[in-house]
């Protein structure tokens, strides 16, 4: 933690006159880790451009990322232990203060919830009410997949009871193409473009398209967010540098996630140059700036965990979120 020798008022002022945290604390360099939901993957574009063409240590920070689960990367945000900024959805966010763990979310790094349902093309499926009756392979009844079914069982006026759920594991893309469930779950930007790969074409019920859900955001704990705000703010700085940098020359930002992920270089260029093709307007809003936390789109959430009873009815969603840091 950088302990400030001048007072707050002038600490501000050298930020804004020195553009980034090296002027303080005698051009001390704050070391930063964030903990990402998944593997390694182009998907976290925006931060790998943030780190490789140095917007991060424009801002003095050195940024490491730490890769576990997402559950348990909100807890060491919490806590404290280890890890400074998070990424996570909307939803688990939701339930995670409904627990009493003290997270906000600073920025949406995505504007679309990134969950869709796929079936082959020789079965109909253009609209959630095409869901009823079918045998539906997810991961399990936890995560973004479940969720996001839940979300367009409830678009579609329908429940669990009317289709059949088959928890598969994380193996939607074989069970699909080797017909044992109808329809998988899927991340947008990543299955359809393997299940293309392999030859099989596919149609995409996309849950953003009819229900505007929270998606991934950048998180705090609540005690970091109030001591240390100069450093959110000059993180979110960075990371959005990095999001416009991907946004207007993603085979740039390819090569830059690459670098950040050694084990890529040794697949297909092509298919993880189509996944980051697939993310990048994911994140954009043309409504709002970039990075801007949608209030309906949480309210959308809460809503439906509500209907699912893991969220109580009075929940205040407001305090989820700060609205202040990315202005």
């Amino acid at each position: 933690m950088i302990r400030r020798v001048v007072s707050g008022l002038i600490a501000a002022l050298l930020l804004v006159s020195c553009g980034g945290l090296e002027s303080i604390g005698q051009n001390t360099v704050r070391k930063i880790s964030v903990g990402m939901p998944y593997i390694p993957n182009v998907q976290f574009a925006a931060f790998y451009v943030a780190k490789e063409q140095g917007f991060f240590a424009q801002e003095g920070l050195d940024v490491s990322f730490d890769y576990n689960f997402e559950n348990d990367v909100v807890q060491r945000v919490a806590t404290g232990a280890g890890i400074d900024f998070a990424l996570a959805s909307a939803d688990t966010i939701l339930l995670a203060r409904a627990q009493n763990v003290p997270v906000k979310a600073v920025l949406a790094t995505s504007q679309v919830f990134p969950v869709g349902f796929m079936s082959k093309q020789a079965l109909t499926l253009a609209t959630p009410a095409d869901l009823k009756g079918k045998v539906i392979g997810i991961p399990g009844r936890f995560g973004a997949s479940y969720f996001g079914l839940n979300a367009m069982l409830k678009s579609a006026g329908l429940t669990e009871a009317d289709v059949t759920i088959q928890e598969i594991g994380f193996n939607q893309t074989p069970a699909l193409i080797d017909d044992k469930v109808q329809i998988i779950s899927g991340y947008v930007n990543n299955e359809p473009i393997l299940l293309e790969k392999s030859g099989v074409a596919v149609n995409v019920l996309r849950v953003g398209d009819f229900y505007a859900l929270g998606s991934d955001h950048l998180i705090v704990s609540e005690k970091f967010l109030v001591a240390d705000r100069l450093v959110v703010q000059a993180f979110v700085r960075a990371l959005k540098k990095g999001m416009q940098a991907a946004i207007d020359n993603p085979t740039a930002a390819h090569a830059d996630a690459l670098k950040q992920i050694p084990e890529a270089q040794h697949g297909d260029p092509a298919i993880s140059m189509a996944v980051l093709t697939a993310t990048t307007p994911m994140w954009q809003n043309t409504n709002s700036t970039l990075g801007s936390i949608q209030a309906a789109a949480w309210q959308n959430s809460a809503d439906v965990l509500v209907s699912m009873g893991t969220l109580k009815q009075d929940a205040d969603i407001s305090a989820a979120y700060d609205l202040t840091v990315n202005e």
